[in-house]
């Protein structure tokens, strides 16, 4: 239970502190907006092509701008001399990482939220009780981009060049979810064949769990260098 209460007291700071400033949350939605625009404009009104490609736009503008929270979840303990002392507490570094990974994964997820409406808007996606599925398919991705992100972030928290780093190292490991999440999305917006979504849903769920205790048992030599 202590741990418990030290991993959300480690969230609910760096939540804190966004909402203070609201700089990425603003930054993040706007460019997860601007990809949806861009690629509406990109194809002809009625053209097939775009109906085609709405799964995968949507989960480039659902994704791709979690890089800036990413690049920002070590940012403040760095440039204030505070992450030192985190690791040097008596508490295991799994709660320094779950804390992280569940302030990015809550982050991502209001965004999504957002972005997402905005796609059933603008991509004239009718309401369907089957897009409930979607939200799962959001929950279950965004759990392996935000622990994966979250080691990775550590990794390169202290080099120059993270910005460009981070997402170079982040997205080849998440292939495998982006191909789960853009094909669950194309069966809930097309066929609904349960069949096909099923085996992608179970993807998502093994990639989830997979790859966060994979980041959870990584982490500790990861922060400890």
């Amino acid at each position: 239970m202590q741990s418990l209460s030290l991993i959300w007291l480690l969230a609910a700071k760096d939540l804190r502190i966004e909402y203070r400033s609201r700089q990425a949350f603003m930054t993040t939605l706007f460019f997860g907006l601007l990809i949806l625009v861009i690629f509406k404009f990109a194809f002809d009104p009625g053209n097939r092509a775009i109906d085609d490609a709405a799964p995968g736009i949507l989960w480039v503008a659902l994704l791709f701008p979690g890089i800036i929270q990413l690049n920002r979840s070590f940012q403040s303990e760095r440039e204030e001399g505070t992450l030192g002392a985190i690791i040097l507490a008596p508490v295991d570094r799994g709660v320094l990482f779950f804390g992280k990974a569940l302030a990015n994964w809550i982050f991502l997820i209001l965004i999504d939220l957002f972005i997402l409406a905005v796609f059933l808007i603008f991509y004239d996606v009718g309401f369907s009780f089957r897009l409930l599925w979607l939200y799962l398919l959001m929950l279950l991705a965004g759990i392996t981009f935000s622990a994966v992100g979250t080691l990775f972030a550590a990794m390169v928290s202290g080099i120059r060049t993270r910005d460009v780093l981070l997402p170079i190292l982040l997205f080849p490991i998440l292939v495998p979810v982006i191909i789960g999440a853009v094909n669950g999305t194309r069966e809930i917006l097309n066929s609904m064949e349960m069949e096909f979504f099923g085996l992608w849903l179970r993807l998502l769920i093994g990639c989830a769990l997979i790859f966060t205790a994979g980041c959870f048992l990584v982490f500790e030599y990861v922060i400890g260098d």
